[in-house]
């Protein structure tokens, strides 16, 4: 019998962290990224392209979020994808990543200027990257000898979960999972198979707070602001959840779920990129992408814009934006700001935030979204004390605006002090499931190991022992640069190995796999306990596992070192 493919997947980046999500896939000799994003720190952290060691054929998103696609224009930019790589997505997500990528340059190049740094990309590889964009459906197709599947995350507009298969063996990456939106479609179920990397980002959360529940704690918390004459500020990512919370205000404006005195008041604002991401939400208002309420809405109110209130508006100039702050501080208006982004690392929320604190006595600012470590927003959160002095890097100089609004972004970064009194929390709005939902995606994949990915390290722990306890699976923390081999390693994917004849050669001999073990035990690649007070860590085991198990079932098939 012919000896398989090699089949692997490593990691470059979102290993215990959230941000900068992106694997290696290497099939015989093909090569293939799923995802390829950044993290937006100080400074900004893109994958490990410096182990990359040859032209990548083709790239898999599974959605549009910058930390699973900003890193694609640095990646053209050094020269790291085939002429013809194409990058194979649905099409909202690469409508999506038009918009967000282009943003992306230009936070990019200000940060650049701002720090003395040189660019890792520019707009040719921006749009290079466009060029690149090759659309599908949710379901399967073939790219060379590999196929894939796409079915929906239910994270955002066109979100995926993928599944690679080759030679007999199939390998999931959950990308990032929902399943608690109130305009997406459900997660769809994705096949069996061999080994699953899923995301982690609340694994340590059993469930969520109620979605219906948070919805209503966050209108009321609103409606006790308006009534107190106070201007709110929703810090948000400008897509998904941005869509989310002005569908919730045109659903409870229109039912009139508030006093008239208090609907009366309200002004509506949305800014920044919110405005492209909401043309596009609207353009696929189709059951294909988005669930049945929102299209039978649409269809039934002949309403071409079902996610937006009808006094909502989106300020075009820096002097309206001032001017609306102003008002809000003399007690002429009412504003409702949502704006990006959600963790005040640019965008116009950390603006809207330092220009409140400048003009207003009070105010409020109801975070709903996840707070990565060293954000801004993750300090106003944590805070013990009154008033918290956080860092923000504001997208606006108002001394320099004019000058710097015909540059496009215009970088300023300035400490605040924000009072606490002004900051709540309203969970529940989450895009990610909980450990409950990612258990149940688990145990349909039903594999023979889960490695855990997009999660903070502390979280993933916990995650990985609770896995442990409730699936069959050997499950590990996803290492960035130690990669996994896709191998036979279960017949529950339904691709169990046989010959041209069709015998099974599943089944090894004892004594050979007692070989097997100890010539392991002796060999380069197990990990080495230095002294006896040594102990093994949780990758090092995890990674002894696979590496026993790859060799086993090379055994199996007759193959040999």
């Amino acid at each position: 019998m012919t000896e398989p493919d090699s089949f692997t997947v490593t990691p470059l980046g979102g290993a215990q962290e959230v941000g900068r999500s992106c694997y290696h896939v290497a099939v015989g000799d093909r090569t293939f990224l799923i995802d390829c994003g950044l993290r937006q720190s100080t400074p900004t952290t893109f994958p490990d392209f410096e182990a990359l060691s040859g032209p990548i054929d083709a790239v898999f998103l599974t959605h549009a979020h910058i930390d699973h696609i900003g890193g694609l224009p640095a990646l053209e930019h050094e020269g790291h994808l085939a002429d013809d790589a194409p990058i194979i997505c649905t099409q909202p997500t690469a409508t999506l990543a038009n918009t967000l990528l282009l943003d992306s340059l230009e936070i990019h190049r200000a940060n650049c200027d701002r720090d003395g740094r040189s660019q890792r990309f520019g707009k040719q590889d921006v749009e290079a990257v466009l060029d690149r964009f090759d659309t599908r459906k949710y379901g399967t197709g073939v790219f060379h000898s590999v196929q894939y599947q796409f079915g929906s995350a239910g994270h955002l507009l066109g979100s995926a979960w993928l599944a690679l298969e080759h030679d007999r063996r199939r390998v999931v990456f959950s990308g990032d999972l929902g399943g608690r939106s109130g305009h997406l479609r459900e997660i769809d179920t994705p096949p069996a198979a061999d080994v699953l990397f899923l995301e982690s980002t609340y694994g340590n959360r059993d469930t969520h707070p109620s979605f219906t529940d948070a919805q209503t704690t966050l209108w009321e918390e609103i409606c006790a602001a308006v009534k107190r004459d106070l201007p709110v500020l929703l810090p948000t990512f400008a897509v998904g959840r941005a869509q989310e919370l002005l569908q919730l205000f045109t659903q409870r404006i229109r039912s009139q779920q508030a006093p008239s005195e208090i609907l009366d008041k309200m002004e509506i604002v949305y800014d920044g990129m919110i405005e492209d991401s909401m043309q596009i939400y609207h353009a696929f208002v189709r059951n294909e992408w988005l669930a049945d309420n929102v299209v039978t809405y649409k269809t039934d109110h002949n309403d071409s814009k079902p996610f937006l209130p009808e006094q909502a508006w989106t300020p075009s100039q820096v002097a309206e934006r001032e001017r609306l702050i102003t008002d809000a501080a003399n007690g002429e208006t009412v504003p409702i700001i949502v704006a990006p982004s959600g963790m005040f690392t640019g965008g116009w929320s950390p603006w809207y935030l330092w220009q409140l604190t400048e003009h207003c006595e009070m105010a409020r600012v109801f975070i709903t979204g996840f707070q990565a470590a060293y954000t801004p927003g993750r300090a106003l959160l944590e805070a013990d004390e009154p008033t918290v002095e956080v860092e923000i890097t504001g997208l606006m100089d108002p001394d320099q605006a004019d000058e710097r609004m015909s540059h496009g972004y215009g970088i300023h970064r300035k400490s605040i002090s924000v009072p606490r009194n002004w900051v709540g929390r309203i969970d529940g709005f989450s895009a990610h499931a909980a450990r409950q939902g990612l258990l149940h995606f688990a145990r349909e994949v039903d594999p023979a190991s889960i490695h855990l990915i997009h999660g903070e390290p502390e979280t993933v722990k916990t995650f990985r022992n609770y896995l442990q306890e409730n699936t069959t699976a050997m499950v590990s923390a996803a290492t960035k640069g130690v990669s996994v081999p896709i191998d036979w390693a279960t017949t529950k994917s339904g691709l169990t190995p046989t010959d041209t004849n069709g015998s099974d050669e599943s089944q090894s001999s004892e004594p050979a796999a007692d070989a097997t073990v100890q010539r392991l035990l002796d060999s380069e690649k197990f990990p080495q306990i230095t002294n006896e007070s040594d102990a093994f860590t949780d990758e090092q085991e995890a990674r002894i596992r696979e590496i026993v198990r790859a060799e086993l079932v090379r055994l199996a098939l007759g193959s040999s070192e």
